[in-house]
């Protein structure tokens, strides 16, 4: 079934849509970058949370969205209709009606700073196109479909919403914060992206290979494939621009754009309302929800302010432990490899089997962070002191 659903992936029309993102990124990241260097658009450094040795450019968002935008625009004209039919393509539209808004909240963000009330009602209207798309709209029946429980529409609606704003608010604040170190969270997402494609790929192969009529669900297949091809090819593309030494920045453009797809993957998995899918998407993008859980449990132990940034991240310890940025990242890289590989796994394992190893996975990566003492706060340095080697 595994060898089935990859061949799923390597028919000509998927990668065209890989090849779009990837072309379109790699063709328009210089741009934008000399677009930044003229307009003088610089990520200044800081000694502190931005300990980059020289200003970098930091417009590469516009690079990735466009990458990724064009691959979306390209799917009517490359997928099968059979496949990719009204329904689809309708979903497609408000995937790229809502990621556009991301994508702009984060780039007048990057340019004039917003107000965080700002983005937060950006972030809801962003929620509230993909509901009103249908996206996300019955999430709440993986957290409640298996006990029987009927909801009144009202209240199923509600909780829907609800989750959904979490959810786009968590993926894309999730990926803002591990975007801190050369290629970091390019390429992690870039990893992460082939656990999706995996899944959906699996699930594309489901849906159209049976003798019967594709489900109601059946719209939504081919619209998982297409994002995650299109997301895997726009950060491989721009990380060719990103990685150790880094020419361009995504800014928060870019990496609120990067966790936008990843929660919109997560509420398509979750669209038939079958935990064992939105599980194992979970799995696949638990790196950058472990970051963000480790920096937010360091802070409150050690009395420090949860939303104000410091050096509590994952890859901040690494590097006060003496490894170089590419070090870092490479081991960052590894783990997303190993997470999402896990969360594939979904795809041969039970559902009860598959809960019980990923909160083995949790518990260890506690155990993990307890026995390296990483959520010990560190005294700050003397005036003078050393600091750890800046990328």
């Amino acid at each position: 079934m595994l060898a089935a659903a990859m061949l799923e992936v390597l028919q000509p029309h998927h990668l065209w849509l890989l090849m779009i993102a990837l072309a379109v990124t790699i063709v328009t990241t210089p741009i934008v970058r000399a677009v930044a260097i003229s307009r003088r658009i610089y990520d200044l450094p800081d000694q502190g949370l931005k300990p980059h040795e020289k200003p970098i450019p930091y417009l590469g968002g516009v690079a990735i969205y466009l990458g990724w935008a064009a691959a979306l625009l390209a799917a009517p004209w490359v997928v099968p209709v059979s496949r990719f039919h009204a329904d689809s393509q309708s979903i497609t539209g408000y995937i790229l009606a809502a990621g556009t808004l991301m994508m702009l909240t984060g780039l007048v963000d990057d340019l004039y700073d917003l107000r965080p009330k700002t983005k937060l009602i950006c972030q809801l209207v962003v929620a509230g196109i993909l509901i009103w798309g249908g996206i996300g709209r019955n999430v709440v029946l993986v957290f409640t479909g298996w006990t029987g429980i009927d909801l009144p529409d009202w209240l199923h609606l509600s909780a829907s919403f609800l989750i959904t704003v979490f959810i786009v608010m968590g993926a894309g604040n999730a990926t803002n914060l591990i975007d801190g170190l050369d290629g970091l969270c390019s390429g992690v997402t870039g990893i992460l992206s082939i656990g999706f494609v995996i899944i959906a790929a699996h699930l594309a192969y489901s849906e159209f290979s049976g003798q019967s009529p594709p489900s109601p669900s059946a719209a939504v297949a081919p619209v998982r494939l297409i994002v995650a091809l299109a997301l895997m090819g726009a950060c491989l593309g721009f990380l060719r621009y990103n990685f150790n030494p880094a020419q361009v920045f995504m800014g928060d453009a870019g990496s609120l754009l990067l966790g936008f797809n990843a929660a919109v993957l997560l509420l398509l998995f979750a669209q038939k309302g079958i935990p064992r899918w939105f599980m194992g998407a979970c799995m696949v993008f638990s790196l950058p929800v472990f970051d963000t859980a480790l920096a937010i449990t360091r802070r409150w132990l050690n009395g420090r302010p949860i939303f104000k940034g410091d050096r509590s991240h994952f890859y901040d310890q690494l590097r006060d432990r003496g490894y170089s940025v590419r070090q870092t990242v490479m081991i960052c890289y590894a783990l997303t490899a190993a997470l999402a590989g896990i969360g594939c796994l979904v795809l041969v394992v039970r559902t009860r089997y598959a809960i019980l190893m990923f909160l083995g996975v949790a518990a260890l990566m506690v155990y993990a962070v307890v026995r390296m003492g990483m959520l010990r706060m560190e005294p700050p340095r003397p005036s003078g002191a050393p600091r750890s080697a800046a990328p």
